[in-house]
């Protein structure tokens, strides 16, 4: 008898509950994209906006991997695959990101080289591989970044660096995952190809757990969820 959670089970153990047989169950891997002004958590925080606004019925081991901070808007990942959401959130992870950063004021060619060097936050290095100016206004430059690095705030770090304050922070494209077609508070399931190429990136390979080889969902077993008008 298992009394323990989180118990790993191997695939040829039989798992019954109450004498019944409990059939194993794939992991979800669901892309959202966050609005601004919302908690990147499926809980409840008062007054203030979570995610539970836009997946109100999440299912069970649900997490938020590769949060987002709470002023910041993009793609964060909902998955029950938690080796992937502990990749994703360790220190040196490896998944690149893609960011547009609002920066104040105009940052010149000689500044984003200086971004292209990379920098420390908390003592970890950062180190963009793209680097690209977007947009200028002369007021405030729009600023694309590709990094391995899931905290916003560690990019804000950017802003100090160059004396040019971070106005906006937006994840367009997590590892390949793009937003694109989304709404915001708007989800969708990954592709069988997206998640094999995620985990890949993670260091993970493609063997998920849970994983049944040659099953096919069928189109009543994918959910996404969507926003909760009105509210």
């Amino acid at each position: 008898m298992v009394t323990a959670p989180g118990t790993v089970v191997a695939d040829r153990d039989r798992v019954e509950v109450d004498g019944k047989r409990a059939l194993r169950v794939d992991p979800f891997y669901r892309v959202l994209l966050k609005p601004r002004a919302c908690l990147a958590t499926l809980g409840t925080a008062g007054d203030r906006t979570t995610l539970r606004r836009y997946v109100p019925n999440p299912e069970p081991g649900l997490a938020v991997a590769a949060p987002l901070d709470y002023p910041a808007e993009g793609v964060v990942l909902l998955t029950t695959d938690g080796g992937l959401a502990d990749a994703l959130a360790k220190r040196g992870q490896k998944v690149p990101m893609t960011y547009h950063i609002k920066f104040q004021g105009a940052v010149g060619e000689d500044e984003l080289e200086r971004l292209r060097k990379g920098w420390r936050w908390e003592n970890v290095p950062v180190r963009p591989t793209v680097v690209t100016a977007l947009a200028t206004t002369g007021k405030n430059t729009w600023v694309e970044m590709t990094v391995p690095e899931v905290r916003p705030r560690a990019l804000k770090a950017a802003g100090d660096i160059l004396r040019h304050s971070v106005l906006k922070v937006s994840r367009v494209r997590l590892g390949t995952i793009s937003f694109e077609g989304l709404g915001m508070g708007e989800a969708r399931d990954l592709s069988k190809g997206e998640i094999n190429d995620l985990r890949a990136a993670a260091g993970l390979g493609d063997d998920r757990p849970g994983s049944q080889s040659g099953r096919k969902k069928k189109l009543s077993e994918i959910r996404v969820s969507r926003p909760v008008r009105g509210k």
